[in-house]
């Protein structure tokens, strides 16, 4: 993120900020209970020094006041007392958010400085590092470009000493050179008083060029064909032959390969347009469960799920180090039947919520006659709880097989819920699967739950 100018970064926040809807068909006064507990959270995550993800839960609670919740349908009849109370809030927060912002815009600054030095560095050492690559490679280059040049060198010495060899054996036996190599065929050699007589002690090992005497001998190109040239000049001794043993006869020149020059890898370059990676939360935040969590429950449940009906309870807690804390089972008032049970005491939950400074985090009730699942009428409760906080849990006890689940809507749960306006008991899609196991729920065994019958 050091990689954003310092006002990208901000803006990007704020976006995140403003990614929800409101959905028309969940009570208002939820809406007014989950902006409480987002200055909660936000309060939390301030005093942790998480500054970006409360800057977020800030801005959100503004953008849900401010802008977005005036339209729902239910909005003119809120009290005014309550809006008056939320306008003072939303002043605070306002305060609050500013603070925040030029703290961040700081801190966004220094990181963008540190960021721009070390990868001034990163870059000068990638440069550094392909030049070296380079001229290791050219050395390379270099070196086998030498090592064929010393091997193509000794062959053209090899290949005139033989055709010197050839020439003198022919002019020994008195024969002209084979029909066909170079202008050959157009040399007649002398056989007068001017020829000269072959003296081996003329000769030595060492490479040299024709003496004065062969000055009416044919020409190198005219012996061994105009395709092989004269041997070249070098500063260096050349090897000594053996001139008992002849040269392959067949050789072939080398092929010299070129080596091919690497791409160097280009600089990175970072996409500013992409969604940030933020401190805030990404994803789902871990949910701890007490140990003896549903060992409580079910025993203030057991006489209702004796004569087979339904009993619920709702889940507190609070935020700490990113993590949600279950701490409170609270027992509302209610109407529970063999299939479904209804909570009629909310109030009395929120008052509770708000003496022991706790926020909703779920609920839990009983199968007494059925299997762990969410039928219809649990889904509908579900995405509301849902919608407001992405971790809230749904936790079911089925009596019947003895197995408790920790549920969760999934994204197509949430989308088809979200858009159906059917009541009570009703079918639902079974594929894609709506609601699933939740993974983000851990068991703390030796945390023990608060337990509060209201009703």
């Amino acid at each position: 993120m050091a990689e954003r100018e310092p006002g990208t970064r901000l803006r990007l926040l704020g976006d995140a900020a403003a990614e929800f809807k409101i959905d028309c068909n969940i009570p208002i006064r939820r809406y007014f209970r989950s902006g409480q507990e987002m200055i909660k959270m936000a309060e939390v995550y301030h005093n942790e020094g998480s500054l970006e993800a409360a800057y977020i839960l800030y801005m959100k609670y503004m953008t849900l006041f401010v802008e977005k919740l005036k339209a729902h349908r239910d909005f003119s009849q809120v009290l005014p007392a309550e809006k008056k109370r939320v306008k003072g809030v939303v002043k605070d927060v306002m305060g609050k958010t500013e603070v925040l912002k030029l703290t961040l815009k700081s801190r966004f600054e220094e990181e963008h400085k540190v960021w721009l030095k070390e990868e001034q560095v990163r870059r000068w050492e990638e440069q550094r590092e392909q030049a070296r690559r380079d001229e290791e490679m050219k050395e390379a280059g270099r070196r086998k470009m030498e090592e064929v040049a010393s091997i193509e060198r000794d062959r053209q010495v090899a290949l005139w000493h033989q055709a010197q060899l050839d020439k003198e054996d022919r002019e020994n036996r008195g024969v002209g050179p084979p029909a066909g190599v170079g202008e050959i065929q157009d040399y007649t050699p002398s056989r007068g008083a001017d020829r000269v007589v072959y003296d081996p002690n003329k000769y030595s090992d060492i490479a040299s060029a024709p003496s004065q005497a062969n000055e009416g001998l044919p020409s190198y190109d005219s012996v061994v064909g105009p395709s092989v040239s004269p041997p070249p000049s070098y500063d260096r001794t050349a090897p000594s032959y053996d001139r008992t043993a002849k040269p392959a006869p067949n050789i072939t020149a080398l092929s010299i390969s070129h080596p091919t020059p690497s791409t160097s890898t280009p600089t990175p370059a970072f996409d500013r347009s992409a969604k940030p990676i933020i401190s805030a939360p990404t994803g789902l935040r871990t949910v701890m469960v007490p140990g003896d969590l549903s060992e409580a429950f079910l025993a203030v449940a057991k006489s209702n799920s004796d004569r087979g009906v339904e009993t619920l309870g709702t889940l507190g807690g609070h935020l700490a180090n990113n993590k949600f804390i279950v701490s409170h089972l609270l027992i509302p008032r209610q109407e529970g039947k063999s299939d479904s049970c209804t909570m009629e005491g909310l109030e009395d939950v929120w008052d509770v919520h708000d003496k022991e400074n706790i926020i909703f985090l779920g609920w839990v009730h009983t199968h007494p006659a059925y299997s762990v699942f969410l039928s219809s009428v649990d889904m509908h409760n579900q995405y509301e709880w849902q919608h407001m906080l992405p971790e809230a849990l749904a936790i079911v006890c089925s009596i019947k097989d003895g197995v408790v689940g920790n549920l969760r809507l999934t994204p197509a749960g949430m989308s088809e819920v979200g858009g159906c306006s059917l009541t009570n008991f009703h079918p639902h899609s079974k594929e894609p699967p709506l609601w699933e196991e939740a993974s983000h729920v851990e068991v703390n065994w030796s945390q023990k739950v608060v337990l509060k019958d209201l009703r």
